[in-house]
């Protein structure tokens, strides 16, 4: 066995000053910028750098910041009200008593008004408390030019749109709710990241390796072609075996080329995906498995009904059904809402005197609105309501039963998986043993170039396998991690980083 393995030595030599060559011309031609990524670095660049990721973020500023303003909205909220110049010139009409006449006159009045108002929810009862202060100017010029405050010193009073409907109490189950959908869905979006970046990473790794065994193919086939020669001369081999070695030979130089194309291609989509220079030069350090690694499908069912963004969009839905069925409810049988205030209002002629001794001020209204025949309107819309509320709960049942069995169905597969690379990796063990034989053989004049061929065949595939199934498992892994934001390695559930 260690001859075989000194004669690949000598021929993977050959193929190392090839590539090397074809490296300093590169040079020369466009410098590039040298970059090793393994398999935890290039997840962690796509989840830092990446244009999806900062989408993903974005999406969930939009909703941390709705969720802030809800927040703010729950605390009194003091706003400064004013109409700091209205000037009107007009005509009137007028009653001359003296005369006993209607009359028009000219009129102008100058008004300014400013007051500070402030509200308060009142999340226990839905409605709203409210209060002010006033001050308003008057100037009227005419045939006798008058001056007039009129003060508000204080004014407090309640609204309520809708009795027995609380809008408020509603907005404290789903705003919360859906603050945690968006970081959820921020979570899955970055693993959705995640995964999209191993699948470019093991394409590059596919393209980087099938340019090496086309580079080594090629050198193997010089090699090869130049003894079959010398074998020919001596009659060892027929023409017709010659000519098919050097139809391998050219094309072995036609799949170089494509080799190269390829890994191209693969190099700058992984980079451009994780944000860097498109014309860098990556070089890949392959991951393995982990040893004795296994996911508990019970435990990763749970993981996905506390994390999963969908079941949390699900329960969502439910919540605002039942509380559009509330509403509808209510106003099936009546409107009915209440505006009722109390304060202190003054009017003078000077400033000082606005504000002293003031007048009670005193408003209270309650519209109500029963419905007499509106052809079953009302009562539909309510069963609209409670049919939306049945389908929001349908509609969870099926999320949590398709996640469910998704959750179960990677699980099974990631288990899988390890396995399979070790056959994978036997199989890479066993093909390459055979192609060193073989090659021996046929150095030997013991087998022919269509066995030759096979045995190199054979052991392209077992590479391109090898470096597949390590794709699949760690594909496997992170779609699991998706569906469950859960870590299996560290333990710990994901969260984003969140700016």
């Amino acid at each position: 066995m260690k001859k075989y393995g000194i004669f690949l030595k000598k021929v993977w030599m050959g193929v190392f000053f090839l590539t090397l060559n074809s490296s300093f011309l590169s040079t020369f031609i466009k410098a590039q910028q040298k970059v090793t990524l393994d398999l935890e670095r290039t997840v962690r660049l796509a989840t830092d750098s990446s244009l999806a990721a900062q989408r993903y973020q974005s999406v969930y500023d939009a909703t941390r910041f709705q969720y802030l303003a809800w927040q703010a909205s729950r605390k009194p909220q003091f706003s400064l009200e004013s109409t700091p110049v209205t000037y009107e010139r007009y005509m009137t009409q007028r009653y001359l008593s003296a005369e006993d006449v209607d009359t028009y006159r000219q009129q102008r009045t100058f008004y300014s008004q400013a007051g500070i108002a402030a509200t308060q929810n009142m999340e226990p009862w839905g409605g709203q408390f409210y209060g002010s202060t006033q001050l308003g100017y008057l100037r009227t010029f005419g045939d006798q030019n008058q001056t007039q405050f009129m003060t508000v010193p204080i004014s407090f009073g309640y609204r309520q749109d809708l009795l027995f409907y609380n809008p408020l109490k509603w907005a404290r189950q789903i705003e919360p709710l859906k603050l945690l959908a968006a970081e959820k869905t921020l979570a899955y979006g970055i693993e959705t990241t995640s995964e999209e970046a191993v699948g470019k990473f093991f394409t590059l790794a596919l393209a980087q390796d099938q340019l090496r065994m086309a580079e080594e193919y090629l050198a193997s086939c010089d090699t090869i072609y130049a003894i079959a020669q010398r074998r020919y001369k001596i009659s060892s081999i027929s023409k017709a075996e010659l000519s098919i070695l050097e139809l391998e030979k050219t094309n072995a130089r036609t799949t170089l080329a494509n080799a190269r194309l390829q890994r191209q291609r693969a190099s700058q989509a992984l980079a451009t995906y994780l944000g860097m220079d498109r014309n860098s030069d990556i070089e890949l350090v392959i991951p393995t498995v982990v040893q004795n690694f296994r996911v508990d499908a019970d435990e990763a069912i749970q993981f996905a009904r506390e994390n999963n963004p969908q079941y949390i969009n699900s329960r969502e839905a439910v919540v605002e059904a039942q509380r559009d069925a509330d509403r509808a409810r209510v106003e099936k049988n009546l409107s009915l809402s209440i505006d009722a205030s109390v304060g202190l209002n003054q009017v003078s002629d000077n400033f000082s005197g606005a504000y002293r001794h003031p007048l009670s001020q005193d408003m209270a209204t309650i519209t109500l609105s029963i419905p007499l025949k509106d052809w079953g309107k009302r009562k539909n819309n309510y069963l609209a309501a409670r049919s939306q509320v049945e389908a929001a709960q349908r509609a969870q049942q099926e999320t949590s039963r398709d996640t469910e069995l998704d959750v179960a169905l990677s699980v099974a597969d990631f288990n899988e998986r390890q396995s399979l690379v070790e056959t994978a990796h036997h199989a890479l063990t066993i093909a390459e043993d055979a192609y060193a034989q073989t090659l021996q053989r046929f150095i030997k004049a013991q087998a022919d170039a269509y066995s030759l061929s096979l045995a190199q065949s054979h052991w392209q595939t077992a590479r391109q396998n090898q470096i597949a199934s390590l794709q699949n498992y760690w594909l496997s892994y992170y779609h699991l991690r998706r569906l469950t934001l859960y870590d299996y390695q560290r333990h710990q559930v994901i969260r984003p980083a969140v700016r």
